[in-house]
């Protein structure tokens, strides 16, 4: 897949190069700021009382950050995944910002390596696939939420991930990473339409299929599972635990179809592509979208349909992705979930390279193919009316 000849070398050099610049960067960049931000507050805090009251482990060294109930915050409202590793990476690093932000940008180095694969499985062009990787290596959405602990990072690379495994057919294993995808945020969900359409269109079969969702289901009912035990150790019986744990899904169903309050950084899905609202972080960085790679995402379709591109089906997957998460976020906003933020992009971010770089070539082979017809065109119109001035002559 990369070595063989020179080209491959290139290939790898040029990766290594992405790879390094993200995780040197952003080294400086959440090494610089040893306290809490934004969101950070909730997540963190409930990693620390994850480990503490879940799994018996205090990790906690650094005061709690201050929010309302700052000891008993478990963060129910989102699935646990994210917190039980920014829990562990505190076990191995320390209460600490790098602690609390390292995986976050491993995954951010990870997501780059994934999207080049993906490319270059649709497209079959490696130089397409490095195009695509540096789009994902300067990502102003996901770079500034890979120096931040926030879940969004985490699901966007199983995300990524599972993708990246259907387009290689290995089926059940998307299904395993989209389990991953889902055991952390919620908004996972919404790709799943077209993720199983690719799938089939992947030669998956329905039995596969079948088996790949009750193995999502497993995956999220295990990431609960502690926190069963723990409710279960505090009312005396499993099947309280188990009572618990769905009270407090449906009380985040609820939660996340309301409004939240008039939020200063709030925009609706469609703000999202013209940056109506950024969101802060921390050191001058923000999480905000690129218009003009935006812009060339969403032409680069209709481009293709007017110059009648020469595209296979396989070249619209990430477009795909796209529409199936986007139009998720905008159904949950007109169900009541109006407060929403520019960072959630980060659900279908990834697509944005794969799906410029294989549209990108097809569409300027079109559209040169279109200009040389007009251009011989227009000379036999000048070439026959010369003809017609002679013979009139």
């Amino acid at each position: 897949m990369f070595i063989g000849n020179k080209q491959g070398l290139l290939t790898i050099l040029v990766l290594t190069a992405f790879v390094t610049y993200i995780l040197v960067n952003g080294y400086y960049v959440i090494t610089s700021c040893d306290d809490y931000v934004s969101d950070e507050v909730y997540y963190v805090s409930a990693a620390k009382n994850i480990g503490l009251y879940i799994f018996g482990v205090n990790v906690i060294e650094k005061p709690y950050p201050n929010i309302p109930n700052p000891k008993g915050n478990l963060n129910l409202e989102h699935p646990p995944l994210a917190k039980y590793m920014m829990f562990l990476s505190m076990l191995v690093l320390g209460d600490n910002s790098l602690a609390w932000r390292i995986p976050g940008l491993i995954m951010r180095a990870a997501i780059v390596i994934l999207v080049y694969l993906s490319t270059l499985k649709i497209t079959s062009s490696s130089y397409s696939a490095i195009l695509a990787s540096a789009i994902a290596t300067f990502d102003p959405i996901l770079k500034p939420l890979s120096f931040i602990a926030m879940l969004e990072i985490y699901l966007a690379f199983f995300l990524t991930l599972a993708f990246t495994l259907i387009l290689y057919r290995k089926h059940l294993s998307s299904y395993i990473a989209f389990g991953l995808a889902f055991a952390t945020k919620y908004s996972a969900l919404f790709a799943l339409p077209a993720f199983t359409y690719i799938s089939f269109k992947e030669k998956c079969s329905f039995k596969k299929v079948i088996l790949g969702l009750i193995l999502v289901t497993i995956i999220y009912c295990v990431v609960w599972l502690p926190f069963v035990l723990y409710f279960a150790s505090k009312t005396g019986g499993l099947e309280e635990g188990i009572a618990r744990v769905i009270n407090e899904h449906l009380f985040a169903l609820k939660w996340h179809l309301s409004s939240k309050g008039g939020h200063g950084y709030s925009a609706p899905p469609w703000g999202w592509l013209y940056n109506e609202k950024i969101w802060p972080i921390y050191g001058g960085y923000a999480a905000y979208s690129n218009t003009y790679m935006v812009a060339l995402f969403l032409i680069l379709p209709i481009l293709a349909l007017i110059f009648k591109a020469k595209i296979r089906e396989k070249d619209l997957y990430p477009y795909y992705w796209f529409l199936s998460v986007f139009l998720g976020f905008i159904l949950i906003y007109f169900l009541g979930s109006t407060t929403q933020f520019i960072f959630y992009a980060a659900t279908y971010e990834p697509a944005l390279g794969i799906g410029i770089m294989s549209l990108i070539f097809p569409v300027a082979d079109a559209i040169e193919n279109k200009v040389a017809m007009l251009k011989n065109k227009i000379k036999e119109e000048l070439h026959r009316g010369r003809g017609g001035s002679l013979n009139m002559l």
